[in-house]
């Protein structure tokens, strides 16, 4: 296990905390796994600053992050503007001005960022055409926070990609917020892979957790990598609108899994996603998780096995 996994595993108490409302408690995890990982200072930094506005301590946020940006860290705009965590923040004026520098260290540093790929051949080896799962990570995440997850799949006989998004949220935290890139990354790298490999065509899945899940529904419905569906784990922002279209322009040519947990403050969306997709002929399960919140569900292994069965049925 890498060092960022091990980081992320130890934040899930923090996430527990942070979903019960328990804030104090959330703040000491955060402050002790930041001393035991300074290379994730960007993270924790930023959590502890969501963590002290959403308590109200909006003057210690105000302190930690201007401390924060002066040993170096920087978060984008949108990542700013967009965590409701931070709205006691938003209108202060110093917190507008660490905004607009932020900004201005997001452009220097977004300018030199390229798409990465991290790949896990099936155990064993390739044996005539394989499958693939192309597996995008969360908003704010990284290929290597959520592999644990989905590297079960190898043993099967699976080959696993997981991109690293080029657009960045902080030093290391990656973002799909721009989906015309999106798209263009994602192609680009379905066309190495399959120059690299023998795929099965007739296997072939896209899946991912939050925002990478959204974006993976998007990628299917619009054929971007020709897939036979996806797997999205508590999709983040989908515009049913936009759904819509897309699901008359794939019905019958894409299968879908949405996993669901019921704590999740999107439960609702995810319901109304499945409702839509399956009135516009995308085939579509919903595996719910009552007491699951944003987040991966418990065996999650079984939940692929299931997801791909449906998926791939004839």
């Amino acid at each position: 296990m890498s060092d960022r996994q091990d980081f992320f595993e130890r934040s899930e108490e923090m996430m527990r905390f942070y979903r019960e409302g328990r804030y104090p408690e959330a703040l000491a995890v955060v402050e002790r796994l930041a001393g035991e990982f300074p290379a994730e200072a960007p993270t924790t930094s930023f959590w502890r600053i969501c963590l002290l506005s959403v308590a109200g301590r909006t003057e210690a946020a105000l302190v930690f992050m201007r401390q924060a940006m002066d040993e170096g860290h920087w978060w984008s705009e949108r990542q700013l503007r967009a965590d409701s965590d931070l709205a006691g923040l938003q209108g202060q004026p110093d917190f507008e001005a660490m905004v607009a520098q932020c900004n201005e260290r997001w452009t220097a540093a977004q300018a030199d960022s390229k798409p990465g790929l991290f790949v896990s051949e099936p155990k064993p080896g390739p044996a005539g055409r394989v499958p693939l799962l192309i597996a995008l990570h969360a908003r704010g995440s990284s290929p290597e926070r959520d592999l644990n997850n989905w590297l079960p799949i190898t043993q099967n006989g699976w080959l696993l990609a997981m991109p690293q998004s080029s657009q960045l949220g902080s030093p290391n935290s990656y973002v799909w917020d721009d989906a015309d890139k999106t798209e263009a990354e994602i192609a680009a790298h379905f066309s190495r892979l399959a120059a690299q490999y023998p795929l099965d065509a007739n296997r072939i899945i896209l899946a991912g957790l939050s925002q990478g899940a959204a974006r993976a529904v998007q990628l299917a419905l619009k054929q971007i990598v020709p897939a036979r569906g996806f797997l999205a784990v508590v999709p983040g922002n989908i515009l049913m609108d936009d759904l819509e279209m897309l699901a008359r322009s794939a019905a019958g040519k894409v299968r879908g899994y949405l996993v669901a947990g019921g704590k999740d403050p999107r439960y609702e969306v995810f319901q109304q996603a499945h409702a839509i997709l399956n009135r516009n002929g995308v085939a579509c399960e919903i595996e719910d998780h009552p007491e699951m919140g944003h987040e991966f569900p418990p065996d999650f292994e079984q939940s692929i096995s299931r997801a791909m069965e449906f998926i791939l049925k004839e």
